[in-house]
């Protein structure tokens, strides 16, 4: 298996962002069993992950909880009264005794006023202290879960701008590869004896273009490093070009994305004293136009 190949896919980072599928996510945690390297990548992208989550997360406002408690009631609920009246029993007249009750009477021979006939009572509704803070704190609890609600969404954000950035700077990495195997296999061709490194000036027609190409005389492989040379315009593509004996000989198309590469042609045929370059319709031309002749150079 090819572990790097596997490691630079991708799924690492969308494992590690949940998004990858049940499938996938039973696929990797086999592998990061197997393979030391897929967990030691694992680990680190997930470090990766939280020190950016930490670095971005948002506090809650320190002013919360004091904003919170500031708009919160605890007076104590308003006092109200109610007057209950004591009602005296009736004793049907069938069963009420003949009973004679003397009434009570002042000094003066008057009859008394009976004190306290109707009882006053008095109630108050008391609203336990530990039923104010259940109120208070569920509406606590309210703010903070929105709050949550809130943070979670910008997490969510900051994962998937983590997740471009990721992919951002997997594709720099990228780059980065291509440009060194691209210098690496220049400099194994510039010092190899066995390549003729034959160097194209720009002429009037690009005077600063500047392309290499180095061939082989032991195997006539020829191979072009563009240097610098003006992007082809629409329809139009470079063709190369040796001389010999004293005749022009097609070496094939440039490619037209020929920036940072190595581009091997044709093989060349031995005798050649010059190599050119010119720019010609889309899919070449059997012959040069030597008007449109960018850059030449004679074999030393």
């Amino acid at each position: 298996m090819n572990i790097q190949a596997y490691i630079e896919s991708g799924i690492l980072e969308e494992y590690v962002l949940g998004t990858v599928s049940p499938q996938e996510k039973q696929e990797v945690e086999c592998m990061s069993h197997i393979y030391p390297e897929i967990k030691e990548e694992l680990l680190r992208t997930e470090k990766a992950l939280e020190e950016y989550a930490l670095k971005h997360q948002t506090p809650p406002p320190a002013s919360l909880k004091e904003s919170l408690f500031a708009q919160m009631n605890f007076d104590a609920p308003r006092e109200f009264k109610e007057e209950h009246i004591e009602t005296p029993s009736v004793v049907p007249a069938e069963t009420e005794e003949k009973t004679v009750v003397p009434a009570q009477t002042d000094n003066d021979g008057r009859r008394a006023v009976v004190n306290d006939a109707f009882e006053r009572v008095e109630t108050r509704e008391v609203v336990p202290f530990w039923s104010k803070l259940a109120v208070a704190a569920a509406i606590l609890f309210a703010i903070f879960a929105g709050w949550s609600a809130v943070q979670m969404t910008e997490y969510k954000g900051s994962n998937e701008q983590l997740a471009a950035e990721l992919g951002s700077v997997k594709g720099e990495m990228e780059g980065i590869k291509t440009n060194l195997a691209y210098n690496e296999a220049l400099a194994a061709m510039y010092r190899n004896p066995d390549y003729k490194v034959v160097k194209m000036a720009g002429l009037p027609k690009s005077p600063e273009s500047a392309v290499a190409a180095l061939w082989n005389q032991k195997t006539n492989e020829v191979m072009l490093d563009v240097q610098k040379l003006p992007s082809a315009p629409a329809g139009k593509q470079y063709q190369l070009w040796t001389i010999v004996g004293g005749q022009p000989v097609d070496m094939g198309m440039l490619d037209n994305q020929f920036s940072g590469k190595v581009l091997k042609m044709k093989d060349s045929q031995p005798g050649a004293v010059a190599f050119a370059i010119t720019l010609e319709k889309e899919g070449g031309v059997p012959s040069p136009t030597m008007e449109e002749m960018v850059v030449m150079g004679k074999v030393s």
